[in-house]
Formats: structure tokens, sequence, C-alpha cells
């Protein structure tokens, strides 16, 4: 049984806002021409920017304000729409420069002309540019092609269908909406929700650069999505024509292209060998290593935004080929590495999914890379659904610092982006991903599963809960993953004890004081230790979870081995407009900190828990101690399920629970930081505000 679902107008309400700065974003004009002149900063464009941010937390909004209890496939379609809606409205934007060069390459290579042998500005062209209506918006006219030819046939396609820059934006907004659908399947392999595709649906990042400005990464982001769903389906044949295809929509592709390959596919690495050359072969027969001219000429001589680059441009006095050349010695050293820690060949962990490997040989290159444009983003943004991160979320709203670019050009004719923007842009994820690094090095020490999740114990802590035990038990074993149903009593005074093993569940007894192993940490801690289940699912005595929740947690741990665990979520039962924002927070916080409270279902590997003693015999705060030492074991997923929770602890003064929560959140978080928290002291606070004159109660936190 799933919960109530609150009032359509929030949910409304988040589309129609969603859309409607989609819409603003459209009809905005160039980003660089309503700049505001500001003391210090320089020239910004502020509404811009504040219209930027505002589109990134709609699509937040968006992902918690998704209705529950969709089947994956209304779901997906009900994404899909939106998604196809947003690219219509922000289709207005102004082109990218670069469309013209698309445009003028595509026009060449139509005409039989070789565009990496002569430049736009090429005297031999004049002719012809004098009938181009977009040859004057050009950039670096000086040089020839540095795109693959696939690439210049898709433009000149294009331009046969219609020489103007719209047919141009209309490929890479399909392309991108068809990457949209792709990510949904994936999803949809790995078991978890379809929401996760608003991340990069409704992602500004994405929508300026595709359906806004028309940039091809849109074509390379599709073929590589669709080479790891080809993966998942073992169709190598299909899989390495997809990924030469990406490298003949951009040659960075290529640095993702070994972690797809493994001893059962090597026999058909040909294919793809010959799908990436064979269309260079006419081009190196004419053209020779001009081919590649402009593209060595722009990796070597240009540098923008780079955020390694731009430190050590800074240490070498502005020289960009030092900096360059140290960059270039990083990112090898990066990709060696990230091969032997990530590829599924090679790493346990990683094994069935070349999607942790992808992600990491995109965001070397995006952060050893001279040269980053707001929309090199996607190359990582893409696989956000899959591999939610906090540091790449954050990037993709810093970025619009960037766009200060803009401002500078259309101000003073200089392409130029300031320290402070620079900094605004890259300091926030720098900080976020060393952090996210430091995490993922403890989890490499830790041991890698070697179990296959079949079934699930359901751990249930329970006192005084007769009115809901038996409903709680009932519809847990209703799901065929459950192979067992521990309650774990503190000491009831009525019947609940009863009523559990009447429902099916095995009893087991904890009375013990909290400050010695008693409360709820204690109970469940019990529990774990007497369970038989591959994996563990502990759900409050008062929240219902419906099939097939249970099985869906073992889907999700047996296709990605490096997942330890994580929170189911569901919504309080009270209906209130209030507690939306309590379920939507508690969304929130699950999905990018990693923490979940205890009635979101926590749900783990038995082995490596138990074998570590990890789970915390602490009265209160269990769920968050415990949700920290997950990560230290892998990766935690946030399922965005529909568990229904009892609401009946905020039928009065949620206020004021809401605010004591927060602070005793917060001061654990505090004392475990600096010190070793006193969770003895944090139980008997809450208790104390909550029931003034007693130390206990059957109510949980």
């Amino acid at each position: 049984m799933r919960p109530p679902e609150p009032s359509v107008l929030p949910r409304r309400a988040a589309a129609a806002a969603a859309l409607l700065l989609c819409l603003a974003v459209g009809c905005w004009g160039p980003v660089g021409e309503r700049a505001l002149l500001l003391p210090v900063l320089g020239p910004v464009p502020g509404a811009f920017l504040m219209l930027f941010a505002l589109l990134w937390a709609a699509s937040i909004l968006l992902l918690v304000a998704h209705p529950r209890g969709l089947s994956f496939r209304d779901s997906a379609v009900r994404i899909l729409l939106l998604a196809l809606a947003a690219r219509l409205l922000v289709f207005g934007h102004p082109p990218s420069d670069d469309v013209y060069r698309y445009l003028w390459e595509g026009r060449l290579l139509g005409g039989g002309i070789s565009p990496y042998g002569l430049p736009p500005d090429d005297p031999s062209l004049a002719a012809l540019a004098g009938t181009d209506p977009f040859w004057p918006s050009i950039n670096h006219p000086d040089m020839s092609a540095a795109y693959p030819p696939v690439l210049l046939a898709l433009f000149a396609v294009a331009g046969k269908a219609a020489y103007h820059p719209a047919s141009l934006k209309a490929l890479a907004a399909a392309a991108d909406l068809a990457t949209v659908a792709v990510i949904l399947t994936l999803l949809a392999r790995r078991g978890l929700s379809a929401r996760w595709a608003i991340l990069y649906a409704f992602n500004p990042v994405v929508l300026v650069a595709f359906a806004g400005q028309g940039h091809f990464d849109a074509l390379q982001n599709l073929c590589v999505a669709a080479g790891i769903a080809l993966w998942d389906r073992k169709r190598w044949r299909a899989m390495f024509v997809a990924l030469a295809l990406a490298v003949q929509i951009k040659y960075v592709a290529l640095a993702a292209v070994p972690f797809f390959l493994r001893r059962e596919n090597l026999r058909h690495l040909w294919i793809g060998v010959c799908c990436a050359l064979l269309p260079l072969a006419p081009f190196l027969w004419r053209d020779g290593a001009g081919v590649f001219n402009s593209l060595f000429q722009f990796g070597i001589e240009f540098a923008f935004n780079g955020p390694v680059h731009g430190l050590l441009r800074y240490v070498f006095a502005g020289a960009i080929a030092p900096a360059t050349g140290v960059c270039a010695v990083l990112l090898a050293a990066a990709l060696a590495v990230g091969l032997r820690l990530f590829h599924p060949a090679l790493s346990k962990r990683f094994a069935g999914d070349p999607v942790s490997g992808v992600l990491f040989a995109f965001g070397a290159l995006l952060v050893c890379s001279p040269t980053v444009h707001f929309w090199y983003l996607t190359w990582a943004l893409f696989l956000l659904p899959l591999r939610p991160s906090l540091s790449w979320l954050v990037l993709s709203l810093t970025a619009a610092a960037v766009f200060v670019t803009d401002a500078v050009w259309a101000a003073t004719g200089q392409w130029r982006l300031p320290a402070w923007a620079f900094g605004v842009e890259w300091g926030p994820f720098l900080l976020l991903l060393a952090v996210e690094g430091r995490r993922l090095l403890l989890r490499f020490r830790a041991p890698v599963p070697d179990d296959t999740p079949e079934t699930v114990s359901v751990v249930i802590p329970a006192k005084s809960e007769a009115a809901f035990i038996a409903g709680t038990v009932r519809a847990a074993r209703g799901d065929d993953a459950v192979c067992e149903v521990i309650v774990v009593d503190g000491g009831s005074s009525d019947g609940t004890r009863v009523r559990a093993a009447g429902a099916g569940a095995r009893v087991l007894l904890h009375r013990r004081p909290p400050e010695s192993g008693g409360g709820r940490g204690g109970q469940i801690r019990r529990g774990v230790r007497r369970a038989r289940g591959s994996v563990i699912a502990v759900v409050h005595a008062d929240t219902v979870v419906g099939r097939p929740a249970f099985t869906r947690m073992c889907t999700v741990l047996r296709c990605q081995p490096m997942v330890a665990g994580g929170t189911l979520g569901g919504g309080l039962d009270n209906g209130r407009w209030p507690l939306w924002l309590v379920d939507w927070a508690n969304d929130l916080r699950a999905a990018f900190f990693g923490i979940g409270f205890g009635d979101q279902v926590q749900f783990f590997r038995r082995q490596p828990v138990v074998d570590g003693d990890l789970f915390p015999d602490i009265p209160l705060m269990e769920d968050v101690e415990m949700s920290l030492r997950l990560q230290r074991l892998g990766r935690v997923v946030h399922l965005f399920g529909d568990a229904r929770i009892s609401g009946r602890r905020w039928r009065s003064r949620s206020g004021r629970r809401t605010m004591l929560v927060l602070r005793l959140f917060f001061s654990y978080l505090f004392g475990r930081a600096f010190s070793r928290p006193d969770a003895a002291a944090l139980y008997r606070r809450y208790y104390q505000n909550r029931f003034p004159g007693r130390s206990s109660s059957a109510d949980r936190l």
C-alpha cells in the first residue's frame, strides 16, 4: 500500500515553474547583451545568472515532487513528455557561433571540398563565402575543420535539409532527448527510479547547450549511453559500432572506450576499429596529417577555463605550453590509475558495469583539459542519474559563472573570464570532489562482497506498537524476496509480541537501558546479528512497505556490486501540506548526502555489516551513524520508494518537532566531526523535549 499522494498542486506548480523558466531562457537573447556593470566585479549577466540558478533549483524541485507509486513506464513517459516540452521552449535561444561553422563545413563536404584542407577564409573559397549568409559569423575563420568526418557528414545532411542554424539545433535537441530515453532504460536495468533521469533532462547546462545553443556533444553522449546499454545486453558488435560513432562525433570519446573492453568481447573489437578509422581514410589520403592540424592547434595553443590548467598557468606566469604539458602528464597518470581501479574486468567492485569508469575518464578529461566550455560538462552530466554526485550537481549550477565571459566580451570586446568568476565556478566543485575522492579511497579498503543478494531479512524494532505491528509484518511478508521478519521488542507493555508472532514474525526480546546497548539501535543490532538473509532491511513498526520494494533492493545490489546499501524512501500518510516539505527534505538528504533516517527504510548487505560489527547500538541517531558507516563500505542509493510512513508524530506541533530533529541531527554530526558524540545525552534531550517529565516513550524519532 503506497502513501497517499498530496495534492497535485505542488507537482503542477513545479512543472509549470520549470517550463516557464525554459521559455524565459528561450526568449532571452544573447547572454552578454543585458549585462550589469557592478563595482569590483565588472560586467555581469546578473539576470541571466539568476534565471539559470532558478532553472537549476526547479530541476531539483521536479526531482522530489515527482509522484510516487507510478509504474516505471508511466514515470518515464511523464519525464519524456516534460523533457520534450522543455526543449521546445528553450529552442528559441540564440545559437552558438559554433553552429555557423557546422553549417559551413557541412556545406563544403556536401560540395566535394575537404573542410580539413581549406580554412573558411581561404581565398579560393571567397566566391562560395560570398553566397553564404552565415559565413561572416564563423569563429576562427583561419582554422580548418577539427571535427571527425562522420560528424561533418551529419552537418552536411542537416544543411541539405535546411541550411539554417535551426536544423542543427533540432539535430542536437533530438539527440539530447534520445539520450534521456536511453538513460531511462539504464535506470530500469539497474532497478533505480525513473525520476533520477530528471537530473539530466532538466539540467540547465544541458538545456542551454543543446536545445538552446545547438552544440553537437549531445550526439557523443547519445552514442556513449547507447554503448553502455548495449554492454548491459552483451550485444558486443552493436556496442563497438556505437562507441566508434561516439569517437567519430568527438575524439575525446576515445578515453572511455577502454572501460568497455573485456575478454569476451575483444574478438569483436575490429568492428569498432574499422568503423572509427574507415571514415578517416579518404581524408588522410587527401590531406594527410592536415586532418588533425586544427585539433592539435586547439589543444596546444588555446586555453580557457580549465580548472587545473588555469591554476598551473598562474604558477607559470600565464604560459600555456608548460601548463598543458603538466596537464597531459596528469591526465595520462589519472587514466592509468582509473583503468586499474574502475575497469570492470580488473576490479571486482565494478564488475559488470562500465559506468563508473566512463564517468572517471570524462571527469579526468574535464579536470585536466586546457579548455572547458560549459557544454563540455555534459560529458559527465549524462551519467549523473546513474552515479549521483553532489560535486557534479553543484558544478552544473556554478558553471553559470562562465557566462560572465559573454558579458565581458559584450562590454569590452575581450574574451576573458575574471578570476573571481573562475573561483566561483570551480572552487565548490573541487572541494566537494576532494571529499568524494577521500571517501572513495576509504571504500577501496573495504572488502568486496562475494554474495549474490537474493533474500531479505526484515528487522523491525518495536516497543508498545500493538496497533501497528501486525500490519507492518504482513506487508513485509508479502514480498517474495523476504525470507524472514524479525521483530525485536524493547519491553512492550501491550500485546506487541503476541501480535507480531501471530502475523508470522520471529520475535526477540531486547530489554536493556539506553546507556548500555538499549534503545532502538541496540534492538536493531540484535536483529541484524540474528538475521540470515543476504540483505537486511530495517523497517519501523509503523511503516508499511508493500511489494516489490524488497525485491527491488536485491535487484539494485545484484546489478551494482559497488553499492553497499541505501534507503527505500516513502511518504508520510498525514496528508497535511507542510509535511510534503518534510518528505522532500528527507529525499534530498538521502539522495545527495547519503544520510537516511530510519523511517525511510534503510537496507544493506548483511555480510560486511555483520563481519565488521558495524551496526551501532546507540539509542538515538543510529540511522545517521549507520548511513555514514555504509558510505565507507560502498556507494549508497536512494530508491525514491513508496513506503507508507505513519504521520502520527506530526499531527501536532510539527514545526516544533522539525526544529528539534534538526538540532539533534546537526548536534550529532558536529560532535562526530570533532569528538565522539554522546548519543545517550541526545536521547535524553529528545524525550525531555518531546515528553517533559518522561525518560522514554514508545514514540520514535
